[in-house]
């Protein structure tokens, strides 16, 4: 005879909970395993939804052809007639911290160690904010990770946020990650209106947009 004490807990409830248990684990275990080039992506479609609720009617490209415009994301205002609003998406970490904070003195490789990072950190967020200030676009933004927002706000704040006229402002978009659950995109600075070259707007309109249909676009 088989025993119904052991046929009832395999369709049972206990059964039902340790299945979603493990499937629960699996998938936060499966978010840990993602590359920062995965991290990335699934905050190319955070911030695409984050674009798509605030701009009219956006056109919306993701990873655009580099020659025309470096950007991860280009959103075409009011069906592609609009204003062009680029986002370059980098969640980089924070400053590197000090080495040897339980001495007073570190050792000579240590500091060597420590003052190489810092270059190095330094150095790409030079790089990416001299990419988003000459990059051809109306409205510009950087996308961060939400937990390195203050160290790199001040890194970009002493770099500068404006342009050298005044006439535009970087925005910055944090990136919410919540494990498994989607990751979520907010404005935390509102950007303002740059001037464009326009023989560099004109290469985007003719060779992007007039050839090219948006990734994402709004149905009305």
């Amino acid at each position: 005879m088989y025993n119904r004490r052991a046929i009832s807990g395999l369709g049972g409830t206990d059964s039902a909970t340790t299945g979603r248990k493990v499937i629960v684990m699996a998938v936060k275990e499966e978010a840990r395993k993602l590359t920062l080039r995965q991290r990335e992506g699934r905050a190319v479609n955070a911030v695409a939804e984050l674009l798509r609720r605030t701009l009219s009617v956006p056109n919306i490209y993701l990873e655009p052809p580099a020659s025309l415009i470096p950007a991860d994301i280009l959103a075409v205002d009011r069906g592609g007639a609009g204003d062009l609003h680029a986002v370059e998406i980098k969640l980089l970490d924070k400053a590197p911290p000090p080495v040897s904070q339980s001495r007073t003195q570190p050792s000579p490789k240590e500091k060597f160690i420590s003052l190489s990072r810092e270059r190095a950190h330094r150095e790409m967020v030079k790089g990416v904010h001299s990419q988003l200030m000459s990059m051809p676009a109306h409205f510009r933004y950087l996308a961060i990770s939400s937990s390195s927002f203050d160290a790199l706000q001040g890194d970009l704040s002493q770099l500068g946020l404006y342009a050298k006229d005044g006439i535009g402002r970087l925005g910055i978009i944090t990136i919410v990650e919540n494990g498994a659950a989607s990751p979520i995109a907010e404005i935390a600075v509102t950007p303002e209106r740059f001037r464009v070259d326009p023989a560099k707007l004109k290469a985007i309109e003719t060779r992007l947009l007039a050839k090219s249909r948006p990734d994402i676009e709004v149905r009305i």
